[in-house]
């Protein structure tokens, strides 16, 4: 199969220093990154390219920023375009939003900022393609109702955490102490229904039988790494920390490597979430007879007996889980993305001491998949 070309990304600023900064923190991201040192340049280079996300100077010589998104987005209604700039009010924040800007960055920032805002704003363009994609044709009655149903929670959520944001980085001026806390709760459950939605989908698209659709071979440590890294990015505080381990290097797999990425995404997040501050999370890979397997290992409560044979199950919540936010759906997710490649994934449980989640890949995917996820508990 050939290969699913890298998502392209314009910069568009005029100071050659960014161009150079942007590219070289988003390039080893897997990102095509095209720069453009004013606005006229880059309208060409968006009509040559076709980049999924722009990431616009607010103030250049010439053309601004505002001005040149609004020609930008007259040529790709669905690109996603994020301002920068160090000019950062909320007035700024407020035109770029009715420009149709999906986010905003204020320089300087840092790079786990820049990665964020794209990967943030490369998920707002895949959905809004993909709804797209469905109305023009070929998909069920089914599909389109459930892509317009997430599109339709999905836009104001967007556009409510944006604001949000926007308020609590400081642009609309000083917010007092207890209104500060009222807006970070807006924002985090914002966040949560964000999630909510995106999980909603992609379950629904794993169980229509479109969980690994751009198989090609691709390597497990190296999926492993570029996993470990996404959440050792993640700012919230009291974060365990976090080890990689390599056992074994089962080399190159056939699977769909975003698929998988979001199956060690999910096992992370699940294992970061119940691991108490000083704990751990251990990732391990390993080469098995036939293929790979990945380890995510947890220092948490580990799960009960009541619960173990209904884990994978949508929306359960264990005992351990439930005073913990999630949508229910994150291992779920994970298991169906296993059988979609043939695999499977165990559960290793020991209460007081934490959980183990071992995913099993065969080098070349089966013709039929594996049923469910299979559950162990250590004694």
């Amino acid at each position: 199969m050939t290969q699913e070309p890298s998502p392209k990304v314009l910069v568009v600023d005029d100071e050659e220093w960014m161009r150079d900064a942007c590219g070289q923190i988003l390039q080893p991201e897997g990102f095509d990154v095209i720069t453009a040192s004013d606005g006229q340049i880059g309208l060409e280079l968006a009509r040559r390219h076709s980049p999924d996300l722009i990431l616009v100077d607010l103030k250049m010589p010439g053309m601004d920023g505002i001005a040149y998104l609004e020609s930008a987005k007259a040529l790709d209604p669905h690109v996603c375009a994020v301002v920068i700039t160090g000019y950062a009010t909320l007035d700024v924040a407020v035109e770029a939003m009715k420009a149709g800007a999906c986010d905003f960055l204020a320089k300087p920032f840092k790079p786990a900022e820049l990665r964020s805002v794209v990967r943030r704003g490369m998920e707002h363009r895949s959905a809004a393609v993909q709804t797209s994609t469905l109305l023009r044709g070929g998909a069920s009655t089914a599909e389109l109702h459930l892509a317009m149903l997430a599109h339709q929670f999905k836009s104001p959520l967007a556009v409510l955490r944006q604001c949000v944001g926007t308020v609590l980085q400081g642009y609309a001026g000083d917010v007092s102490p207890r209104a500060k806390g009222m807006i970070e709760i807006a924002a985090q459950r914002a966040d949560q229904m964000i999630r909510f939605v995106s999980d909603w989908l992609t379950l629904s698209r794993l169980e229509q039988g479109k969980g690994a659709e751009e198989m090609e071979m691709v390597g497990v440590v190296e999926l492993a790494e570029a996993a470990v890294q996404r959440a050792r990015e993640d700012p919230s505080p009291g974060r365990p920390a976090i080890e990689l381990v390599v056992a074994g290097d089962p080399g190159p797999i056939r699977a769909d490597a975003t698929a998988l990425g979001e199956l060690l995404g999910n096992l992370l997040d699940n294992a970061m979430s119940y691991t108490p501050v000083g704990g751990v999370v251990t990732v391990e890979v390993d080469a098995t007879a036939d293929g790979a397997a990945v380890s995510v290992r947890d220092t948490g409560p580990g799960v009960g007996p009541e619960d173990r044979d209904r884990i994978f199950e949508p929306f359960y919540r264990a005992m351990a889980q439930r005073g913990v936010p999630g949508t229910g759906l994150g291992l779920p997710i994970a298991r169906l993305i296993a059988e979609a490649h043939g695999g499977q994934i165990e559960l290793h449980t020991v209460l007081g001491k934490g959980s183990t989640f071992r995913v099993l890949l065969p080098r070349e995917q089966r013709r039929s998949h594996v049923a469910a996820g299979s559950v162990k508990a250590e004694r």
